[in-house]
């Protein structure tokens, strides 16, 4: 259940909104109109679903909030400090949350792998964009190829609002 107790009284009503989309959405990719629930018939339709998905998911911070993480085991560290500091990390948000809630990566996902790093690679950049202050990186391990390197760094360092990327090797 998306608890939305915590959110300020815009924020509300854009989840709102950005649910109502949500369940709208796959109305757009049935193929006929039938009362029983909304299937999707294929991987390339349930790809598409979640691309358009993440175009729309609430993934805002407040200004100093964003802790973006990669490499081995810096996700539980990053949550961590994230929760004892007043930070969120991408998966914390609001649109994080649904995301991280339909388990892309696992075996019973209507998406591929490399689909949900497509996907996951979107979020990310699109919490990078709307990032702003200083944001917090816990990343010692980070492969070269991965999504920070790739993805979330460019578009923090080409992101005006952001002030200063901190980099957080030991925590």
């Amino acid at each position: 259940m998306l608890n939305i107790s915590r959110i300020a009284g815009w924020q509300k009503l854009f989840v709102c909104l950005s649910v109502f989309a949500l369940l709208l959405l796959p109305l757009s990719i049935s193929y006929a109109a039938t009362d029983s629930p909304v299937t999707i018939a294929s991987n390339q339709e349930a790809f598409d679903y979640y691309l358009a998905m993440v175009e729309i998911l609430d993934v805002s911070t407040g200004v100093n909030q964003a802790v973006f993480y990669s490499g081995p085991g810096n996700r539980v560290l990053a949550e961590r400090f994230a929760s004892t500091s007043g930070k969120i990390t991408l998966e914390t948000t609001v649109g994080g949350k649904v995301l991280d809630d339909l388990k892309l990566f696992e075996k019973d996902s209507p998406i591929t792998p490399d689909q949900a790093i497509r996907v996951w690679s979107r979020i990310s950049q699109r919490y990078a964009q709307q990032a702003s202050g200083d944001v917090y990186c816990v990343v010692a391990g980070a492969r070269p190829t991965g999504v920070f390197t790739t993805i979330e760094k460019p578009a923090l360092e080409s992101n005006s609002k952001v002030t200063m990327m901190l980099i957080i090797s030991k925590l």
